[in-house]
């Protein structure tokens, strides 16, 4: 699949809705529903249909729990091999599992997937422990969810590349290279630092290394980026429609809101959490508008769409902009009954759960990650009432009122200590993100160590290094795409291979 053709099906991917009144829309029409924005997934742009045609699928068993000698539960977890450009010698090129089920497109195209053929690499990669096929637990069920951790799929990982060493490969000599996307990328970054004896690099696209309760600069980097690709206006307009809705709602005129925008129930005083839905579902729009293409035209389109609204308020712009894009639903589900719904089914596999991991995802950011994005501080243009506390509280909904905020807090905190957040100390990794990405605020930007760097890809909104490179790639994304081919060679090389340029 061609490249045009993976960006349309960002709009697709992005905004997910599932199992609410939503769904008998086009997905690119759907409405943007607040666990599908929590944090927004870096492989957006893969096709979910994707059939592998050169890669076999195989099990791997290993314990439930590996921190507990007294149980001795085991499981399966998935994972595919393509040994097409295996030569005896070469490494292991690894595409680390993240936040959704396995796809075989990562190690059959891609840049990783061209370096291998280069390095006479024998792909693999796995899926994440509670996502996909890969339950260790019978139900998703709030006390299963206890050995859902990045310490246990760590585990996982390093139990794995030990057998595909010693049993698959057959060269416990062999050296290991990992890369991932996102949170992926994360798990791979942290795999070479708590073990370098086993894993001899690692390469993170967008890798969200730090955890971050309340994650507001990505709604303010979001109205720089309407400021550079559109225009102070832009970023006027959006301002006051916010403003205006805030003061509609302190001035008790709920059932204006209601009927500007088409609520199913009307939004009410005594329903606060139904009112923030409200706002983080208008901001949510915006961003699927914004990122959704992964080019910075996204947001001039916006923009001028806006701006050309011949309507007399602000308001009333951002009212017609939710018609355009959702006229076709009967009403607009802000409950924020309806916005959890997805993320309280328990079996292990219901589309929400094994193709989107929607519930597994909620309880790593509760008990592990935050990245709650926020607009509380007024520095953006989505007003103040998406708060910390709205996401706690939606923690607290899903599984329970045990997840309070000193658990959040603490499972943030225990995440950046356990790694170092943006000090991490590691060495042969490389970090990319885009310039306009708001994620890199929980990534890493500039860092230089042994074999080790940082690059940000100009003007962009979203990373695509990872993509397979083409001619008409932009100079940026060439550029940094022979710098993470050459750091690759380094690191299988021992410091002693041909520079890449």
């Amino acid at each position: 699949m061609g490249r045009s053709a993976l960006l349309l099906l960002a709009i697709v991917a992005s905004v997910v809705i599932v199992l609410t009144s939503a769904k008998s829309l086009h997905p690119a029409k759907s409405l943007p529903h607040l666990l599908d924005l929590l944090h927004p997934r870096a492989d957006h742009l893969v096709p979910r249909d994707y059939v592998s045609t050169r890669s076999e699928a195989l099990r791997f068993r290993t314990r439930v729990d590996h921190f507990n000698v007294q149980n001795r539960a085991t499981f399966e977890f998935d994972y595919l091999s393509n040994d097409e450009f295996y030569r005896p010698g070469g490494p292991i090129f690894i595409v680390v599992g993240g936040n959704s089920a396995i796809n075989g497109y990562f190690i059959e195209n891609g840049l990783f997937h061209d370096i291998a053929r280069r390095e006479g690499a024998w792909l693999f990669s796995n899926e994440h422990r509670y996502y996909g096929r890969s339950a260790p637990v019978e139900d998703y069920s709030t006390p299963n969810m206890r050995f859902l951790s990045v310490e246990q799929a760590l585990i996982d990982l390093i139990e794995w590349i030990y057998y595909l060493r010693t049993e698959v490969v057959r060269d416990p000599n062999a050296k290991v290279i990992l890369h991932g996307l996102g949170y992926g990328g994360a798990v791979a970054i942290w795999a070479r630092q708590r073990f370098p004896n086993l894993i001899d690099g690692a390469y993170g696209s967008t890798a969200s290394v730090i955890a971050r309760v309340d994650f507001n600069e990505y709604g303010e980097d979001m109205g720089n980026t309407l400021r550079t690709f559109g225009h102070d206006d832009c970023f006027g307009l959006i301002w006051r429609g916010f403003r205006t809705a805030e003061n509609l709602v302190d001035a008790g005129l709920y059932d204006r809101i209601s009927e500007m925008f088409r609520s199913c129930e009307p939004l009410q005083g005594s329903d606060p959490l139904s009112v923030e839905t409200f706002f983080f579902s208008l901001k949510g729009s915006l961003e699927a508008e914004m990122f959704g293409q992964a080019t910075y035209e996204s947001v001039t389109r916006l923009c001028a769409e806006l701006e050309a609204d011949p309507a007399e308020t602000a308001l009333e712009v951002l009212a017609n902009f939710f018609e355009r894009r959702y006229g076709a639903f009967d009403c607009v589900p802000y409950d924020f009954e309806s916005n959890i719904e997805s993320a309280l089914y328990e079996e292990v596999g219901v589309p929400t759960n094994a193709e989107f991991g929607i519930r597994q995802r909620l309880y790593q950011l509760c008990t592990e990650f935050g990245w709650f994005l926020t607009s509380s501080t007024g520095d953006s243009p989505f007003g103040t009432r998406i708060t910390y506390r709205y996401f706690i509280d939606t923690c607290r909904a899903v599984f329970g009122d045990w997840v309070t905020q000193e658990i959040v807090y603490e499972g943030v905190r225990l995440t950046n200590l356990h790694f170092g957040a943006d000090d991490p100390r590691v060495t042969n990794v490389v970090f990319v993100n885009a310039e306009f990405d708001p994620t890199r605020f929980v990534s890493i930007t500039n860092y230089t160590n042994t074999f080790a760097n940082a690059f940000v890809i100009d003007r962009a909104v979203v990373a695509l290094d990872w993509m397979a490179p083409t001619v008409n790639d932009p100079e940026a994304i060439q550029r940094i795409q022979r710098e993470i081919e050459y750091y690759i060679n380094l690191w299988v090389t021992d410091g002693f291979g041909p520079r890449s340029d």
